[in-house]
């Protein structure tokens, strides 16, 4: 069983971004033996003036495999944390329930209450990553064509029935957090910010040394042809791979006698 958990509008002008934070929170759950094998993606959102946003617009988006058993099965009842309230409100101890996307939601939700940043209005959506509901690819979308009301999110989330969470002006944050769970869910939208290894593939190395020492599964051309294992790849000292039918897919251009990330540091999460 996997989850699938966004977040947006963590931050502001001089705090750390929502994608380090969304890593933060995935390293957070791990910890806490409720998730492992996480990844998180970036995903972009239209950029326009009527949008209010820090830097870029972006959400970001952990998918992690849920953890089958809890870890404090066999603790007495005094002894299990009360981490938070259930989505129906009630109160939700650790172990009341096996880990769960509703586990997994109350934990994110005390996370981000302990370490978003003053001034931001931050959202917190969390799925099941395996019926996630096809209105949310679709409301994803729209938000990286158009300008999308908070109205609009509220609106979705209740006719769902999915998670959400918002502190500041209400459902603001949760417009790119609903959208980062609909672009993740497509698997093919979004550049990864979080999966094992990428952030220590330094300098030059062969496509086979790529693959073996991270999570990256195919390094390939813009049209999408896949290299050699033998060809060469200067990292610049930053891979971060997009996330193609499924798949962690370095994309690079040639640069002289060497390949290079398509995309570069700029703009950086």
């Amino acid at each position: 069983m996997r989850a699938l958990i966004a977040i947006d509008d963590t931050d502001n002008q001089e705090s750390v971004g929502t994608g380090r934070l969304a890593r933060m929170l995935a390293d957070f759950l791990a910890e806490k033996g409720l998730v492992n094998k996480s990844s998180v993606t970036r995903h972009q959102l239209l950029v326009h003036p009527d949008i209010p946003y820090t830097s870029h617009n972006s959400c970001a988006c952990i998918e992690a495999e849920i953890l089958p058993y809890p870890p404090l099965a066999n603790a007495k009842s005094e002894e299990r944390p009360l981490v938070g309230r259930g989505i129906d409100g009630s109160p939700l101890q650790k172990t009341d329930v096996e880990n769960s996307v509703e586990e997994i939601a109350a934990y994110s939700m005390a996370f981000l209450i302990e370490n978003y940043h003053e001034g931001a209005d931050p959202g917190l959506c969390v799925v099941d990553g395996a019926a996630v509901p096809a209105a949310l690819p679709e409301f994803g979308f729209r938000a990286q064509r158009e300008v999308i009301k908070t109205d609009d999110a509220k609106r979705l989330a209740e006719e769902l029935g999915v998670f959400t969470w918002w502190s500041g002006e209400p459902w603001r944050g949760c417009i790119g957090a609903m959208a980062g769970v609909g672009l993740r869910s497509t698997e093919n939208d979004g550049r990864f910010i979080g999966l094992d290894g990428i952030r220590e593939l330094k300098g030059t190395l062969c496509v086979s040394e790529i693959i073996r020492s991270s999570r990256i599964r195919r390094v390939a051309t813009a049209s999408g042809q896949t290299l050699d294992d033998r060809e060469i790849v200067d990292t610049q000292n930053w891979a971060r791979p997009s996330l193609l039918q499924g798949e962690a897919v370095l994309v690079v251009v040639k640069h002289g006698d060497v390949w290079r990330p398509a995309e570069d540091k700029k703009g950086k999460p």
